[in-house]
């Protein structure tokens, strides 16, 4: 079963967007051969094995760096994002809206014809029933995130039911997430565990994390929120946060720990992005598997050279992101520090996850077809050095690093040429913890045992001693006041989960628009005397000073010109996509959200 289920998950699938009573009419994409369709075990696989297909890729993600990263502070994108920046339309939400319902039609499409006698319904075929109510609650929490209130799709609907237009009110944003965990609670009891097939499919503990990132959402989401239009009519924070902790003394009794090896500091970390076979990494609880003997692969060639984020033009790390990072003796760093200014020194003492997720000194960097050390150091004669300098910070179109911070995470020289194969996370044990850790700090039921289970694992597995949290003077300013407690544990989120998709969803459940108006990702020091700056070609040096804008003290700042009062993100406004209006129009029971 397992290479079915792993031809059918690596798959690319390209669906056309429409409209939602259109979509709700159409066949799915697995069309019955006869009346009696999913009555078997081999049906059922094979149906399932197709939902597979929505799941994140590599096509979708680009390099393992989601591209949501882009819509954060943690990413500058040449082409800036059009929701911070408050541009989005009523349209915007449109192909999010009709991809999440498409989705879940489908799997509603097997709960209406599935028909498996009772004496067939061995654990596996119980198990894929499993995933399919896991698949249900993976696009309801992605509708939720993008859109708050939402209509629940329970059922299949049929042609008969939406010849007059489908109406269905939205349920209050604290209902969904009530009925994705029920959904949830469904397919923990029926899914086998990862050991069954090492991860490959969706699995219970995969099921328990998803579960504990729909509480930690929405719970958080309700706190911060609870004095906006975005709230829902009835706090429930705490019960959220209570379920997060429920779901995780759960999962603590399965034996997953985080992965490990005896070599240096953060090679345990990069290792979860830089190999093609997760099976044997237990805290990897749901991967996606690429296989060029099978014909399915990445190509990410032009993708390594460039750090390009999809196909947004030029890209860079922030400034705001390496800053982020402690040192490993587990002390913070006070970014106003002069060594700073040496790019070689930004990345000394720090916390190995950060080497591990920039490009510097001593990293193998794409050039071509084949992959050499970063090297810097200053400029001679180009023709005598056998390694390569810096990203380019003035070349053109996508050749070039806006921030003199280049990608690392996900690039391994094992498919810096030909076939890209490197397996993609897609659920990890350490979400679990993050979340486990963050609910406990809220209820104020933080204690030295949380503390060792979750942010103390974490750094240590790192390369970071732990201290504990204390309050630091140069943390972010979210407008309101964290405890040290939060900001430790932001910071390790932050940290363990960079580029990974998870940025943009923190920072609008925190409430944290003091984080993006009026605001620009910044870059790297590029002063004349800087080794950054040095080592590069006279003429190189030239083009950099005609084209990348750096702020009166010489760090760079990119987005300058097209951003020059920062993004215009509309705090009434851009927390949520605006609902489509032809679906407003097809629908009279829904209502448009706020402000739109």
């Amino acid at each position: 079963m397992k290479r079915i289920y792993i031809m059918a998950f690596v798959a690319a699938s390209i669906l056309p967007f429409s409209s939602c009573s259109d979509f709700l009419d159409r066949e799915p994409i697995t069309k019955p051969e006869a009346g009696n369709f999913l009555t078997g075990a081999i049906q059922v696989e094979n149906y399932i094995n197709g939902l597979y297909m929505t799941l994140p890729s590599f096509s979708k993600f680009g390099l393992g760096v989601r591209s949501e990263e882009k819509n954060s502070d943690n990413i500058i994108a040449e082409k800036y994002d059009a929701r911070l920046h408050g541009q989005n339309n009523q349209f915007s939400g449109a192909s999010d809206w009709q991809t999440g319902y498409q989705n879940l039609r489908k799997v509603n499409y097997f709960f209406h014809n599935y028909k498996v006698p009772e004496a067939q319904e061995n654990e596996d075929v119980l198990s894929l029933k499993g995933e399919a109510y896991f698949l249900r609650a993976y696009w309801h929490f992605d509708l939720l995130r993008k859109f708050g209130s939402i209509p629940v799709m329970d059922a299949f609907w049929d042609e008969n039911a939406t010849i007059a237009g489908l109406q269905i009110p939205a349920k209050t944003r604290n209902e969904v997430a009530r009925f994705i965990l029920s959904d949830l609670v469904e397919a923990k009891n029926l899914l086998h565990s990862r050991g069954k097939y090492s991860g490959i499919r969706i699995n219970k503990e995969a099921a328990m994390v998803l579960a504990m990132n729909v509480a930690l959402y929405e719970g958080t989401w309700e706190k911060y929120h609870s004095s906006d239009d975005f709230a829902s009519s009835t706090n429930e924070s705490n019960y959220f946060l209570g379920e997060v902790i429920n779901w995780g003394n759960e999962l603590f009794g399965c034996g997953i720990d985080l992965y490990k090896t005896g070599q240096n500091p953060g090679d345990a970390f990069a290792a979860l992005f830089n190999s093609k076979d997760l099976s044997g990494m237990g805290e990897v609880l749901l991967w996606r598997k690429y296989s060029s003997d099978e014909g399915v692969f990445h190509d990410v060639n032009g993708n390594l050279k460039a750090g390009v984020v999809d196909s947004e033009g030029a890209a860079g790390i922030t400034q705001s992101l390496v800053d982020n990072y402690l040192n490993a003796d587990g002390t913070f760093i006070d970014p106003t520090n002069e060594k700073f200014k040496d790019f070689k020194e930004t990345f000394e003492g720090r916390d190995p996850r950060l080497i591990q997720t920039v490009m510097n000194e001593g990293a193998k960097f794409a050039s071509a077809t084949t992959a050499t050390p970063m090297h810097l150091e200053e400029y001679t004669d180009e023709k005598k050095k056998n390694t390569i300098s810096p990203p380019k910070l003035a070349g053109d179109g996508n050749t070039r690093s806006l921030t003199g911070y280049h990608i690392r995470l996900g690039i391994d020289t094992t498919f810096v040429s030909g076939n890209g194969e490197t397996a993609l996370p897609i659920i990890r044990y350490a979400e679990g913890l993050l979340a486990y850790a963050e609910a406990a700090a809220e209820l104020e039921m933080w204690s030295d045992d949380i503390a060792n289970k979750t942010l103390k694992a974490l750094r240590e597995r790192a390369g970071v001693k732990y201290l504990a949290p204390a309050k630091d003077a140069n943390f972010t300013d979210f407008g309101y006041t964290l405890t040290p407690v939060l900001q430790e544990i932001r910071r390790e989120r932050r940290s363990e989960l960079a580029l990974q998709g998870f940025r943009l969803d923190d920072l609008m459940r925190w409430k944290a628009d003091k984080l993006i108006v009026g605001k620009r990702g910044k870059g790297a020091y590029v002063g004349d005397e800087s080794i950054l700056f040095k080592s590069y070609s006279p003429d190189n040096q030239k083009r950099i000073r005609e084209r990348l804008t750096l702020d009166d003290n010489k760090w760079a700042d990119p987005m300058a010109g097209t951003l020059p009062s920062g993004y215009q993100f509309h705090a009434d406004r851009d927390y949520l996509l605006p609902i489509p209006p032809s679906e407003l129009e097809l629908n009279k029971k829904l209502k448009q959200n706020p402000k739109w």
